[in-house]
């Protein structure tokens, strides 16, 4: 029996290493939890930006703003994916400067009654909140799905614990949240061996796009983003994918447009920073309770089929009350949103990955741009439908019925359970199907690719999908430094997956894992 002792100092190449931190990677998450936490934090502090000069509502603007932006982004990194490093870069100095100037513009429209202020202030903070929730994405799309399990909800804590810290109208927020998680993602690329502005690796130059490109294919890691972009000449979500992106809009739009009516009576939760900060964290910490207790037995269905109920019960208490919007019936809609909205971000994640290096800005920038467009819609028809029911001439609960009717139809028809449970990399599900290539022709004694056997020996070793995606470079004689390079990982996040390859299948070097890949049958 081969001795496990030495298996977590192995590397790529049979040297030993030195053991991963525990600690760097707990600093990892807390990086990425707070850093997107506290963006997520300065877009609310952003919708509820005002002037007393300035009447009509201008949440919608910074949300159109955002979604643009995001969009562009998105169709920016797959048209130009020839030079995406170069892209990238204009696109974070662009961040950047539309950042300051929102943090400039907005306590100066608050300070100075200017309405002009505020709408410029808006619209660049908007544009800035877009691209750097995707960039965010993209640390999310760089490690594995329990990663984005763990940091999704614990990030939404974050945000509500800072929302309930916070007074209104607390001009300091908008300048230090924007500031500390751009600080945030700069400091976590740094950790993952990232120039953040590019999304390279450090020391990697892209002297030549094509070749670039090229060299990438050639390793292995850009096969799949290219053969993605190569089927309609740029990249393009499937059919599972398209229903998730409508189905948040839609969720978003009603939220959003339920959210602006004023709550009969006093707000139960308001010293706890209201029903939004105190449904945040509630199910930040129960999604995290569920991860940790559950790990891989984790299925995402679940969540899924707990946050509609849930939604449909606020809404139908919300009909009963007839035109109240009752604090019971609005925490019950926030929850099942907050479900809803944490399990996206994570599925967002999970089909980058499964689109292949590259490929995340698109995702995020889509996932974003449908996010933001549903809350601005949501928003809107929220400022046309207030004065109809303060005028009688519409109801309250007839609206929320609507809305119960319209989930019921994206439950059953766009986005049923099964096409949830599609999407997420968890014990094999999702797999590609890909055309074997040279070095994955089937051996004569054999009618099994080596995909297909690393996927065998990732199922018999219970492998998680991450170290399944290491497998089978590892399996094709790959280096570290190039698993570290294609997947977009940092090299210590590469050795941490190496390392627990070689403890589950025993086996202390590279060689010895080729060929325990290359031997395996099919039972």
């Amino acid at each position: 029996m081969k001795s496990k002792t030495s298996a977590a100092d192995a590397t790529p190449d049979g040297q030993r290493a030195p053991s991963a931190s525990p600690v760097r990677f707990s600093l990892d998450y807390l990086i990425v939890i707070a850093g997107f936490g506290l963006c997520r934090a300065w877009i609310v502090f952003s919708l509820s930006a005002s002037v007393s000069s300035f009447e009509a509502r201008a949440d919608w603007v910074f949300l159109v703003a955002g979604a643009v932006a995001a969009a562009l982004a998105a169709l920016v990194m797959t048209r130009f994916v020839g030079s995406l490093p170069r892209m990238h870069e204009r696109l974070t100095d662009i961040m950047l400067g539309l950042a300051a100037s929102s943090a400039l513009c907005i306590p100066a429209a608050t300070c100075l009654d200017s309405a002009s202020l505020l709408m410029l202030g808006l619209i660049t903070g908007g544009a800035a909140a877009g691209l750097l929730q995707v960039m965010w994405g993209e640390r999310f799309a760089a490690q594995d799905l329990y990663f984005s399990l763990a940091c999704a909800p614990a990030a939404a804590v974050v945000t509500g614990l800072v929302l309930a810290m916070s007074s209104d109208g607390n001009l300091i927020a908008f300048i230090t949240l924007p500031a500390a998680s751009i600080v945030l993602l700069a400091l976590e690329c740094r950790r993952c061996g990232i120039v953040w502005k590019t999304g390279l690796p450090e020391g990697q130059m892209e002297d030549d796009p094509e070749e670039s490109e090229a060299a990438t294919e050639r390793e292995g890691g850009g096969a799949s983003f290219s053969r993605a972009r190569a089927s309609h000449g740029y990249l393009r979500l499937d059919a599972p994918s398209t229903k998730l992106m409508v189905s948040i809009m839609v969720f978003s739009f009603l939220v959003r447009m339920l959210d602006a009516f004023p709550i009969a009576g006093d707000d139960p939760f308001d010293l706890l920073g209201g029903i939004g900060s105190f449904s945040l964290v509630v199910v930040g910490a129960v999604f995290l309770v569920l991860v940790f207790f559950i790990k891989d037995r984790m299925n995402i269905s679940l969540v899924y089929r707990l946050s509609l109920p849930v939604m449909i019960g606020g809404l139908i208490a919300l009909a009963l009350v007839f035109g109240e919007r009752a604090p019971l019936a609005v925490l019950l809609i926030a929850t099942g949103y907050e479900l809803f909205d944490i399990l996206a971000w994570v599925l967002f994640g999970e089909i980058a990955r499964r689109m292949g290096p590259g490929a995340a800005p698109y995702v995020f920038g889509v996932g974003v741009a449908y996010m933001f467009l549903g809350m601005a819609a949501g928003y809107v028809a929220s400022a046309v439908m207030i004065p109809l029911v303060h005028e009688g001439v519409l109801q309250l609960s007839a609206v929320a019925l609507v809305a119960v009717l319209c989930l019921v139809i994206i439950a059953f028809l766009v986005l049923p359970e099964s096409v949830v449970s599609s999407i997420p990399l968890i014990k094999g599900a999702g797999r590609r199907a890909e055309k074997p290539t040279d070095e994955q022709e089937e051996r004569p004694d054999s009618q099994l690719t080596l995909e297909q056997k690393c996927a065998g020996v990732a199922e018999a070793c219970g492998l998680t999908p991450r170290e399944r995606e290491v497998l089978q470079f590892l399996a094709r004689g790959r280096t570290l430094s190039i698993v570290a390079r294609d997947l977009h990982i940092a090299k210590n996040t590469a050795r941490t997956h190496i390392e627990k390859i070689y403890q589950k299948t025993d086996i202390h070097k590279q060689q010895d894992l080729i060929d325990f890949v290359e031997s395996w049958e099919e039972n």
